[in-house]
């Protein structure tokens, strides 16, 4: 059944609409605090039973929320309200089957009180941002399970790497060409301490935006990467997509940016010249514009624009930089 079929379905009646709930709520995305509300508000019982003779007419008996098959869950809302984190933990179990996650750090931090009370654990994760990357704790149950990372900070709270995750197989890591190159050298380094620790890692992609090979930050990071290079398992990918591009060629089964990752060396210059050009192109993801105004970054510093919420006091502050290692 279609997800246009179901929701023309949820107004045959009460019951026939608790059936097909499922069905469109296999992917969920969540961008705007209005959207936690919703997501809720239709989950959860509308009102308290105070009259059990007359339960069949106040009270419909929602589904369990651990019936719920929810595969896939965006959750990048830019606001640290209370409520939010309220009104998801409220509903926590509808996520214990969850496939695949997209998340900022900041919102993974403020949910991770009742997210470590259910056992979410996605074997595909994006930890994105708004404008500045925050830090996680890598030692967090819900990467357990994760095989596939694609992230811009390698190191967390606690002193916890993405080495420390048990299960890691695939990992991509995102930043920028013009670093400095006291920062560039730590990110590489981070890199090979990474090859070294994580013996059950299958590929590690490093990419960037990069607007052409002639360029010297292209060509000062040729030169720090080859003893990574060294390693077969690392591939330098210098074309760059909109992590909102990559999550949906990866929900839709399109591929991967590791996929393309492990191609790219077999294209020529031209090919890849084209598809780094298709790769920005707004056009080419209207549909995904239409969640919000700011775009998804996986970049390990802090846009030059970026004002945080006026609630969010750890954000406050000068521009920094952030590396592999850590807070510079």
């Amino acid at each position: 059944m279609s997800s246009e079929n179901a929701r023309e379905l949820r107004l045959v009646s009460s019951d026939v609409n608790v059936l097909v709930l499922p069905i469109l709520f296999k992917h969920v995305v969540m961008v705007f605090p209005d959207h936690v509300n919703r997501f809720t508000a239709t989950l959860l019982p509308k009102r308290k039973n105070y009259i059990p003779a007359l339960k069949s007419k106040l009270h419909i008996i929602p589904r369990l929320l651990s019936s719920y098959k929810v595969d896939t869950w965006v959750l990048v809302v830019n606001d640290r309200r209370p409520s939010i984190e309220t009104a998801l933990a409220s509903i926590g179990p509808v996520f214990s089957g969850l496939s695949k996650l997209a998340i900022t750090g900041q919102n993974l931090s403020s949910n991770a009180f009742w997210l470590r009370q259910h056992p979410i654990h996605p074997k595909v994760v994006f930890l994105i941002h708004y404008g500045s990357p925050h830090l996680v704790n890598f030692y967090e149950p819900i990467f357990k399970s994760v095989t596939h990372l694609y992230t811009c900070i390698t190191h967390g709270h606690r002193y916890s790497t993405v080495a420390d995750l048990p299960c890691l197989t695939h990992l991509a890591v995102n930043t920028r060409l013009d670093l400095p190159e006291t920062t560039a050298i730590k990110v590489v380094a981070s890199l090979r301490a990474i090859l070294t620790a994580c013996e059950r890692l299958e590929s590690l992609v490093f990419t960037m935006a990069c607007t052409g090979f002639d360029d010297p930050r292209y060509r000062m990071w040729e030169f720090l990467l080859e003893g990574c290079r060294e390693d077969k398992r690392f591939r330098f990918l210098p074309d760059y997509r909109s992590p909102r591009l990559e999550w949906l060629d990866i929900v839709d089964g399109r591929g991967s940016l590791w996929d393309r990752a492990r191609v790219w060396p077999h294209l020529d210059l031209l090919e890849s010249s084209t598809m780094n050009i298709v790769g920005k192109e707004p056009s080419s993801f209207p549909s995904l514009r239409k969640w919000t105004g700011d775009d998804w970054e996986i970049d390990l510093v802090q846009r030059d624009n970026y004002h945080p919420p006026e609630d969010n006091i750890e954000a406050r502050g000068e521009k920094h930089w952030w590396s592999a290692l850590g807070h510079q």
